[in-house]
């Protein structure tokens, strides 16, 4: 389990109705509510800013809060990403199992930042996004309900994407729907060099701790997904369990480990 942080919730906009909106958040998470920013002494700070909902934390002997998480579907990585590398030809593609004419129903089990889900979603894949950290939910609704507001995404998440903020597995016990992949990105165990040195990754990993049900998640997914599942990983990484995939597509630093399953339609 990640150390456990103290949060708190407030607004940099000093406004009556952002502030509101902090205290509702702060309800929703059980977390407690500051109306002054330079009153919190938390660990971090969920806050409402000019540019969206930040997970802050104040620098060492400063008073200056810094930006660890903000999630932006219409600036940034994302902009660069759908500009850029919106083509059914990509790795990422390819192991979901898009093709000329046909476009799968995903399930992406660890919604994270979203990036990927994203992408899929601009390629005409309707997907569901599953996030199990309510914090990390918070930032994800902001990043989609800011992009609702930009016509350039507001097509893109308005019509096919979706967040719901639980596991994968209790996900897919409970659900009715029939998602032809379902595609996984765990948080695995911390390696030296990794991308999880970068600060983001840190503080997902604070949040909510390496994924050690990842497994038994691949393990239900295989019977759940109706014609695959896709896990990436690190190109050396080692398989999540003794399941050898079906195949794998690598790119320069990651590969996806694609498991045909070809299970019935019927959930």
């Amino acid at each position: 389990m990640p150390p456990a942080l103290s949060i708190s919730v407030s607004s940099t906009i000093h406004s009556a109705i952002f502030l509101q909106k902090a205290d509702d958040l702060a309800k929703k998470l059980e977390l407690p509510f500051v109306d002054q920013v330079s009153e919190c002494l938390s660990d971090l700070l969920l806050a409402y800013t000019p540019e969206g909902l930040k997970l802050l934390h104040a620098l060492p002997g400063s008073k200056k809060l810094h930006n660890l998480l903000s999630i932006d579907f219409v600036h940034g990585k994302n902009a660069y990403r759908l500009a850029n590398d919106c083509t059914i030809k990509q790795p990422l593609a390819r192991a979901v199992g898009i093709k000329p004419g046909f476009r799968p129903k995903i399930l992406d089990g660890t919604g994270g930042l979203g990036g990927d889900a994203f992408v899929l979603a601009s390629l005409g894949c309707q997907v569901t996004m599953c996030e199990r950290s309510p914090i990390i939910a918070a930032l994800l609704e902001d990043g989609l309900q800011r992009g609702l507001r930009e016509e350039k995404t507001a097509g893109i998440i308005d019509k096919r994407l979706r967040l719901v903020v639980a596991d994968a597995q209790s996900y897919l016990q409970q659900c009715l729907e029939v998602y032809n992949t379902v595609y996984l990105d765990p948080m695995y165990p911390h390696r030296h060099g990794s991308a999880l040195n970068r600060q983001a990754m840190r503080t997902i990993r604070t949040l909510v701790g390496d994924d050690q049900d990842c497994g038994s998640v691949l393990e239900f997914a295989m019977k759940r997904a109706k014609n695959r599942v896709v896990v990436k990983r690190s190109r050396p990484a080692p398989l999540l369990t003794e399941h050898i995939p079906s195949h794998e597509i690598t790119t320069k630093n990651s590969r996806f480990d694609v498991y045909l399953t070809f299970n019935d339609c019927e959930p």
